[in-house]
């Protein structure tokens, strides 16, 4: 019998996988290079070519994608270092350097950028004013979303070009009829796409749920579960004109019956693939109406389960 309760670990269990994970952060660059190399990575260059821009100079937009790795650190650490009962492990904010008691990893790169906010170095220059302490990203969210600088349009015309560009680039067909298919029909493929991607690596499925499946695959050492979880079933069903795959990669205990979209309430670690990945979810939008389109999303996200599990495993097998 699956058990429901999410496993609490001990302080000694917390501070090693806290130490275990957080250098995770560390391969992003080494996953940007994977997903492009693989023929994914157009839609998120174009997404990023926005920061680039507004950044103003190589050396700032730099220290943006340092940020991205020493955020990912800091979260992943943070993640693996609440699954605790200790009340002192939560709640945290990274933001502000909130983190708790047990996380492994506190990056000095971003508390310099903390003090840089706490001494009035970032200015806000409209109404809106966000916490973020990056300047680049502050200086983007603050933006009135009309701001031409912001680039929306230009940005989600580019984007859903560089999607059928790539389909084309990777040889995906459509199915001539696939627009007449329902909504059951329609994830019944992708369920089977993501199956002859992920079984090979040594995934099983789950039963399916309202909200998607679960994947999971036991860790080399057999302590834990490495799970991908599926979980754009119900807006597939939906029938919008245009989806977004959505998906969550976690670690839990063996055993442990975790439920896609509710994954963090009995996992130990989970976290949506733009902790890793900024703008990775241009690459998961498609139109309901394409085939091909599905199957790029479906493959990227594939890709982007195997390789990341397949880090998480190596990591949990040392001992740092």
């Amino acid at each position: 019998m699956p058990k429901k309760n999410r496993q609490q670990l001990s302080e000694a269990e917390a501070r090693l996988l806290s130490r275990q994970l957080y250098p995770l952060g560390e391969q992003c660059p080494e996953i940007w290079e994977e997903l492009e190399h693989a023929g994914y990575w157009e839609p998120i260059r174009i997404w990023r070519q926005r920061f680039r821009e507004l950044a103003g100079s190589a050396e700032k937009y730099a220290q943006l994608e340092r940020y991205w790795v020493e955020d990912a650190k800091e979260v992943l650490a943070a993640l693996a270092a609440s699954g605790t009962m200790n009340i002192l492990s939560g709640p945290w904010d990274n933001l502000k350097g909130q983190l708790p008691e047990f996380s492994a990893y506190r990056s000095a790169f971003l508390e310099k950028l903390r003090e840089d906010a706490r001494a009035g170095l970032l200015k806000s220059e409209g109404k809106t004013v966000s916490p973020q302490i990056e300047p680049t990203l502050k200086r983007f969210i603050e933006m009135p979303l009309n701001d031409p600088a912001r680039g929306f349009a230009k940005c989600h015309n580019e984007t859903k070009e560089a999607r059928k560009q790539a389909v084309l680039a990777l040889g995906l067909q459509e199915e001539a009829d696939f627009s007449s298919w329902d909504g059951n029909r329609k994830y019944d493929a992708l369920l089977a796409r993501y199956r002859a991607h992920l079984e090979p690596a040594g995934f099983s499925v789950g039963p399916l749920r309202k909200h998607g499946v679960i994947f999971r695959k036991p860790s080399s050492d057999g302590r834990w579960s490495l799970i991908f979880a599926e979980e754009s079933r119900e807006d597939i069903l939906t029938g919008y004109r245009v989806g977004r795959l959505e998906s969550t990669i976690a670690i839990s205990t063996p055993g442990v019956d975790v439920v896609p979209r509710v994954v963090g309430l009995r996992a130990v670690v989970d976290f949506q693939p733009d902790v890793l990945v900024d703008g990775f979810r241009i690459v998961c939008e498609f139109d309901m109406n394409s085939y091909a389109q599905i199957c790029f999303a479906c493959d990227a996200n594939a890709l982007f389960a195997k390789s990341v599990c397949a880090r998480i495993d190596k990591l949990l097998s040392q001992n740092p």
